[in-house]
């Protein structure tokens, strides 16, 4: 099982095209493939963000997608760590992503999580990701295509 932290534009992607790689990674989660890590923050900030009235999700929807995340995944209460995003509201997915020991973080924003502080989205043949010890950044297509594989 692949442990990860999702960054929000990941999810509203996700809900805005069921056909997409961000709505794969959805599945992946249901599917118990991956497991998101996540703190109170990144919590509050999705229902938050997925409750905006540019997106129309439906409140139950959002409820739904929150209760699934819960279920399937591992709350963490991380520390104030280095660690920090070009975005300072993204340091929290950093410092989760390190408390949680975490092999990636999936973004559609990789502007906000630079490859020369958290590693290269590194691929061993086309299925498989390697492994180290820091989280690496990854578009959702790349991880939807390791879930998938496992």
């Amino acid at each position: 099982m692949i442990r990860a932290v999702i960054d929000t534009n990941v999810l509203v992607s996700g809900l805005l095209r069921s056909s997409g790689n961000e709505a794969l990674i959805i599945l992946a989660v249901h599917q118990g493939l991956i497991r998101p890590c996540f703190s109170p923050a990144i919590i509050e900030e999705y229902a938050a963000v997925l409750a905006r009235p540019k997106f129309s999700f439906r409140a139950e929807e959002i409820e739904a997608l929150i209760a699934m995340l819960r279920h399937n995944g591992e709350l963490f209460e991380p520390q104030d760590a280095a660690a920090a995003s070009p975005d300072p509201a993204d340091t929290k997915f950093l410092q989760c992503a390190q408390a949680a020991d975490a092999e990636f973080i999936i973004t559609g924003n990789k502007r906000d999580f630079p490859h020369a502080s958290y590693g290269a989205t590194s691929c061993r043949e086309r299925r498989r990701i390697a492994r180290s010890d820091r989280p690496r950044d990854l578009t959702a297509f790349t991880v939807a295509a390791a879930a998938l594989q496992l």
